[in-house]
């Protein structure tokens, strides 16, 4: 059974009431206050639970935090501070991108930028959950941002369910990020800002280091080396070169020149 003590805090840490939850579910709020409270079978609601409060259905039975890697270092903080302004920036009149997207847009930027040079980006580690990675030490990182007045966590409606939102509270620099890092933001963005939380959550399960990671483990970074396309960042940026060779001489395709995806908006 689920520990019904930690589902109580999870909801309490997600800032939702119990009708809003009630309401993800399909379910009153009376039936939802039982469910809550250990007096009704919680196993129907397995991944509904999951992906609500962004846990595994083993870590709900058993009341066990996920793995964490603290953020003690200033400079990666201000380093993964600048990603996610920079991402909710440019994503911020999209209403899709609530937390379980930006989590995967975090996650690829990365490993992409990590199989790409051998470099860490930002230095935030990952845990695989059952929706897939999710960054460690995020909240911490949320709750100072918050702190600072830089975002201003919201609940919206998307689709029919409650999505968790950050709102910039501040301008975001145009020079945040700039250069081969900036490329390679850009795109990672481009790809992924459509996708709802499902489809992201999907799209993340292809992806090796997730694959070969166990549940509620931190995913090791090495493993990007180990990627195949369409998740490979060094195959991508070779099949761009490519084709941009093979295109550049033809006007009829010039206008795909300046596509982040080009090899990608090809087939």
């Amino acid at each position: 059974m689920i520990d019904h003590i930690r589902l109580k805090e999870l909801r309490k840490e997600h800032k939702f009431t119990q009708d809003e939850v009630a309401g993800m579910l399909g379910v009153s709020r009376v039936t939802y206050n039982l469910i809550e409270n250990g007096k009704t079978p919680r196993e129907p609601y397995k991944e509904q639970l999951e992906d609500i409060f962004d846990v595994s259905f083993h870590a709900l039975n058993n009341n066990k935090p996920k793995p964490k890697r603290v953020i003690d270092n200033e400079e990666e903080y201000i380093k993964i501070k600048n990603l996610i302004m920079y991402i909710l920036d440019k994503t911020a009149q999209l209403p899709n991108v609530g937390k379980t997207v930006l989590y995967k847009i975090l996650y690829f930027c990365e490993f992409d930028w990590f199989e790409l040079t051998g470099k860490r980006l930002t230095g935030m580690d990952f845990v695989k959950l059952p929706r897939g990675p999710a960054p460690a030490g995020f909240d911490d990182v949320i709750k100072k941002m918050t702190a600072e007045e830089v975002v201003v966590p919201v609940n919206a409606k998307y689709m029919g369910y409650i999505q968790q939102r950050y709102l910039i509270n501040e301008k975001v620099p145009h020079d945040l990020w700039q250069g081969r890092e900036k490329e390679v933001i850009d795109r990672v963005i481009h790809k992924l800002k459509d996708m709802n939380a499902k489809e992201i959550s999907n799209y993340s399960h292809g992806d090796l280091p997730w694959k070969a990671t166990k549940d509620m483990e931190l995913i090791d970074i090495n493993l990007a080396y180990q990627r195949e396309y369409p998740y490979s960042a060094r195959i991508q940026e070779a099949k761009r070169a490519r084709d941009r060779a093979n295109f550049s001489d033809n006007p009829a395709f010039s206008f795909l020149l300046d596509e982040p995806d080009l090899y990608d908006d090809l087939i």
